[in-house]
């Protein structure tokens, strides 16, 4: 007698995505280990510090989580406006970086959570809410849910390529 060959069950679509999201995620936290409160403010000529990538990554993580999710803002107003660009970061305004990290995991848990409830006809719905004008040229790829997850982790792993730089030049190893 012949045994039927099973079909595996595929994978949520929702499931496989938070595991994207996670790659980069995963990335940034394994980048922070090494540092304290004073090496995270350090930068050598072309780069920036490290709590600026904290910031200014839990700054994009809250700001899909309001368009998408409809979510409150979860970072305070000041907060945003001292990472969410980085232009005119004031780091006498930076949280001790236990703090920093564990606001950057919120951000993530958020969309995490979210992102897992998913199914494929979610993608192209696009948000209430038009994406903020300071996003310039990346306000059309916040327009969708598809765009402004595939975005949001991609900025991640972005970010965690000049972490990589940043640890390098402050003369620490690099795990990436």
């Amino acid at each position: 007698m012949t045994q039927p060959t099973l079909t595996p069950v595929p994978q949520a679509v929702g499931e496989h995505l938070a595991q994207a999201l996670d790659v980069g995620y995963e990335l940034v936290i394994a980048l922070t280990e090494g540092f304290d409160d004073e090496t995270a403010l350090k930068a050598p000529d072309g780069h920036k510090p490290l709590v600026w990538f904290l910031g200014h990554l839990a700054c994009a993580k809250d700001y899909f989580s309001t368009l998408h999710q409809g979510t409150p803002k979860a970072v305070t107003e000041e907060f945003s406006d001292n990472f969410a660009d980085g232009a005119d970061t004031d780091f006498t305004y930076v949280p001790p970086l236990t703090e920093m990290i564990e606001i950057y995991r919120s951000a993530h848990r958020s969309i995490r959570d979210y992102v897992v409830s998913l199914a494929p006809e979610d993608f192209a719905r696009r948000s209430a809410l038009f994406p903020d004008e300071n996003m310039g040229e990346y306000a059309e790829q916040f327009a969708t849910l598809g765009k402004a997850l595939a975005l949001t982790q991609m900025h991640d792993s972005f970010h965690a390529g000049q972490m990589a730089h940043l640890r390098l030049a402050l003369g620490m190893e690099s795990p990436v």
